[in-house]
């Protein structure tokens, strides 16, 4: 039967000091792996949010389906998000009116959202506020143009009228005991 030696009185010393450092740095590199993680997985999350817009304003103005069934079929293909308890989105319909004095405004004349139940309501749109909400998520549209204007980052014609989607996602990082705070991933498309 073979016995194994003793090590030498400064190598088991020299281990027990490796021990103590990996004790004390090990909280450390998991806290950097776990940050890693979390900020891939949230650029990961907002990719999908920003195909989400895109997809969403794309089949807004180039169908004829209804903005309730475009936004239950980009919620239905959002995995692995969660959009019916951590995200919304809003679908709005803009036009181009006339302003007075040869000027032209772009107001709302439409927004959707999903139903009540179908996603987080305290997730607001960055456009614009809608007053009121039916159960269906249909905007009750004020009759003043002047509560319903928007600023867009470009001009709009006279009667024109563009497409505007917003994905709006709480986010819930892993690292949570570190940030404090949920992160709304935010992505919109004009088209």
């Amino acid at each position: 039967m073979l016995r194994s030696k003793p090590l030498p009185k400064g190598r088991r010393a020299s281990q027990g000091i490796s021990m103590v450092e990996f004790a004390l740095i090990l909280p450390i590199l998991l806290t950097l792996l776990l940050g890693v993680i979390d900020l891939s997985r949230a650029i990961h999350f907002n990719n999908i949010i920003s195909t989400m817009s895109r997809e969403g304003a794309n089949l807004a103005s180039r169908t004829s389906q209804s903005s309730e069934s475009i936004i239950s079929v980009l919620n239905f293909t959002s995995a692995p998000l969660d959009m019916h308890a951590h995200g919304i989105m809003y679908v709005s319909r803009i036009k181009g009116v006339s302003g007075g004095n040869n000027t032209v405004i772009a107001v709302v004349e439409e927004q959707q959202r999903p139903k009540s139940s179908d996603g987080n309501m305290t997730l607001s749109s960055r456009l614009w506020a809608c007053p009121s909400w039916t159960s269906s998520g249909v905007c009750n549209i004020p009759a003043s143009t002047l509560s319903r204007t928007v600023t867009l980052p470009f001009p709009l014609t006279l009667g024109g009228e563009v497409y505007f989607v917003e994905v709006v996602y709480e986010y819930l990082p892993f690292t949570g005991y570190l940030i404090q705070t949920d992160l709304d991933l935010y992505s919109s498309t004009f088209l």
